[in-house]
């Protein structure tokens, strides 16, 4: 799965940077892995952006990454979505478990606040084009038209694509930790499990990281989080390492192979 995981990623970044060059699946597949690769080393995986764009041969790199940008806002977009779904279908029981020790009033515009981001964050990645226009208006900022302009080019359509194909991506890795929670005997229902899975998934994205010393902070939220429902901490912490060997360590292998060949290495 760890394959149709990063497969379903590449094709999503190939139908977005196509706006700007064509590549081939077998390129954009490359760009990923060694995007991952930079990421590993870098605060919340930013150097992702740079492993990814120097794949490319011939077009504007600053318009590049701004296409990989909103492709990780869809991402991240997903996460929040669903993870905020997660809490509000969780709140009740982490509450009895004295997970957060919150007054039913407080937990309300806790709700009512994760809803209006939501609301919010989804507004503004189907109307990312303003943006464009937003530094055009001011004539210190003009100079970033020419790289942002190009958001405008993909219509609500194609965004919602992009945002299927993230929801897609997402239910993968989620589906991977599932099955990772089942192999190591953590006995909660699949219910609980997958809406523990989508709170952490959220809790690990508001927290800054970097790949290579995250397995800690992973290991800590998932403690915190499927602790509330099971005992086995071996199985937990057993799962949280595998999955991350198998999403990010052995990606990062792969793309180490290709580091060398990127744009940015050549004369």
């Amino acid at each position: 799965m760890m394959f149709l995981n990063w497969f379903i990623e590449s094709y999503k970044w190939r139908f977005m940077i196509g706006k700007l060059e064509k590549i081939s699946i077998l390129t954009s597949l490359r760009a990923i892995f060694s995007g991952i690769t930079v990421s590993s080393f870098t605060p919340n995986r930013i150097g992702e952006y740079g492993g990814r764009v120097f794949c490319l041969e011939s077009c504007n790199r600053i318009q590049a990454v701004v296409i990989t940008v909103l492709g990780s806002m869809a991402q991240l977009l997903t996460t929040l979505i669903f993870g905020s779904l997660a809490f509000l279908l969780l709140h009740e029981s982490i509450n009895s478990k004295d997970f957060f020790s919150l007054d039913f009033e407080i937990s309300n515009y806790i709700l009512l606040l994760i809803f209006l981001i939501n609301v919010l964050l989804i507004l503004l990645f189907f109307k990312v084009s303003i943006f464009a226009d937003f530094f055009d208006r001011f004539k210190y900022f003009s100079f970033l038209k020419k790289y942002t302009s190009v958001l405008s080019k993909f219509s609500n359509k194609e965004l919602s694509f992009v945002f299927l194909l993230s929801i897609l991506r997402y239910f993968v890795f989620s589906l991977q930790f599932l099955i990772l929670l089942n192999v190591f005997d953590v006995n909660i229902n699949y219910y609980t499990s997958l809406l523990s899975i989508m709170l952490i998934f959220l809790f690990m994205t508001l927290t800054p990281t970097i790949a290579l010393t995250e397995i800690g902070i992973r290991g800590s939220i998932a403690l915190l989080v499927l602790g509330i429902f099971s005992n086995n901490i071996i199985g937990i912490l057993s799962s949280t390492v595998v999955l991350w060997i198998i999403n990010l360590i052995i990606p990062a292998i792969i793309g180490s192979l290709f580091i060398f060949n990127l744009n940015f290495f050549k004369k």
